[in-house]
């Protein structure tokens, strides 16, 4: 074989020996499709509704499948829209072109998840024995990486496609589910760079309602990972605090006056938008294109009366309208259809704030220093950063090396303040919880923020 023939061969063999390493040096993470947790209970048959999770990130994909098909409209606005096949629903086509509507975490990453659901899509069709169908699916993602999350895992096609084999109808999840599964909200009121400055950043998640108009069916579906934060109809800040619902949250009047400009604190450096709400307004109402588009633009100048910062530079806001063309109102015009959709908009933001945990309470009897010594170590989180435990003066200190995202200051030494069942409190503003993972007798890692957004570390050493 001559040598220009062989070159390429020995290229190609080499970038599948390193593919493969790769693939073994990384834990594949494994998709969940969880039925559990609050769910908005709906009646509409020609939708269908899919989540699938990573806890490895933890992040996720939600789809909404029609069957049937759909006829589509689309309104974008902020400075970074993160989105697939849109162009597809501005041409004004008056036929149902259009099957799935896909909403992800992980930032442009994230956006496989859709072309995922449209090879799901492809399978399931030729199944039928349709091996010529076309899948359309538009797709629309929110930014969940950066500094909420260690871990670089994102939505991808096997992810879409497992959403997808979980369709069910009427019911959608809400809170900290789907692709709001590590979404967040109040960003715009955080100066600073320090950990102690995002201690009211605060979670959000995906939020739906419903409402029946005579025969007319109107759903709304959202995922709020807003810079600006969640208002309820008094006008009051909805959640104020990232670990803590307890508190009182201000007028957003009051909170709006109390900030000055935010100046470089949000220079997204050249990258995509770190913050975006998306948005999926449904009917089975027959409108034409013309009242299509109306209504998705109308819908979306409405939220924001709910979200407040709304459609800034730093957000990649999407909404789409779609109707599955099913049913004549007269006496419903899509002025009035899309006051109410409006109404049912707020209502799908307002239940997008999820439940906390219980917060952690400290013992009244903390451990001696002779017990404390097991969960002594370095703990390594995904991307590197180390956080070292030691004693110090009769009690837990930590320490973290890395970026520290908006948990931990690096070399800043903090103390845990221990809570029950292996679980510790870190001592700092934002007061996160650790609970540390043992298997056997022995301590193998630690787990932050148990419950929806846990991020995990392994201690090093460990195997």
């Amino acid at each position: 074989m001559k040598l220009k023939t062989l070159l390429p061969l020995l290229f190609l063999l080499s970038l599948a020996v390193l593919s493969l390493r790769a693939q073994q040096a990384v834990n594949v993470p494994v998709p969940k499709t969880d039925k559990s947790g609050t769910a908005l209970k709906f009646d509409f048959p020609a939708m269908l509704v899919g989540v699938a999770e990573y806890d490895e990130g933890p992040t996720g994909t939600t789809v909404f499948y029609f069957p049937g098909g759909f006829k589509g409209a689309v309104d974008l606005r902020g400075g970074a829209p993160g989105q697939i096949n849109a162009a597809s629903l501005q041409l004004g086509y008056e036929r149902k072109m259009m099957q799935a509507v896909v909403f992800s975490g992980g930032s442009w990453y994230g956006l496989s998840a859709a072309t995922g659901v449209a090879n799901g899509l492809k399978e399931l069709k030729a199944a039928e024995g349709n091996t010529d169908f076309i899948a359309g699916v538009v797709g629309a993602i929110i930014f969940d990486v950066g500094g909420r999350r260690f871990s670089r895992v994102t939505p991808d096609d096997t992810l879409g496609r497992a959403a997808l084999r979980s369709v069910q109808p009427g019911w959608f999840p809400l809170g900290a589910r789907g692709a709001g599964r590590f979404a967040m909200q109040g960003r715009y009121f955080n100066r600073g760079e320090s950990a102690d400055n995002y201690v009211d950043w605060s979670h959000s998640g995906q939020g739906g309602a419903f409402r029946t108009v005579g025969p007319t069916k109107i759903g709304v579906f959202t995922v709020v990972n807003a810079l600006g934060s969640v208002v309820d109809r008094d006008g009051r800040v909805v959640r104020c605090g990232r670990n803590h619902s307890d508190q009182p949250c201000p007028k957003i009047a009051e909170k709006l006056k109390s900030y000055g400009p935010i100046a470089a604190a949000f220079d997204d450096k050249g990258g995509p938008s770190p913050n975006t709400t998306i948005t999926l307004v449904v009917t089975n109402q027959k409108l034409p294109f013309s009242e299509l588009q109306r209504l998705a633009v109308q819908v979306h100048s409405s939220m924001a009366r709910a979200i407040q910062p709304f459609a800034t530079a730093s957000d990649g806001d999407i909404l789409y309208a779609v109707t599955t063309d099913e049913v004549d109102n007269p006496a419903l015009d899509v002025t009035d259809l899309a006051v109410i959709a409006s109404e049912v908009a707020w209502d799908a933001i307002l239940s997008s704030i999820p439940e906390l945990p219980a917060r952690a309470a400290s013992l009244s009897n903390q451990p001696d220093q002779k017990d404390l010594h097991k969960y002594t170590g370095t703990y390594v989180f995904p991307g590197g950063g180390e956080l070292t435990v030691r004693v110090v003066s009769g009690g837990l200190s930590v320490r973290f090396k890395g970026n520290g995202r908006i948990y931990f200051d690096a070399g800043k030494d903090y103390r845990l303040t221990a809570s029950a069942n292996e679980t510790f409190i870190l001592e700092s503003k934002a007061r996160e919880v650790l609970k540390f993972d043992e298997s056997a007798g022995r301590i193998t890692g630690l787990t932050m923020n148990p419950g929806p957004w846990a991020i995990r570390a392994s201690l090093a050493g460990q195997k």
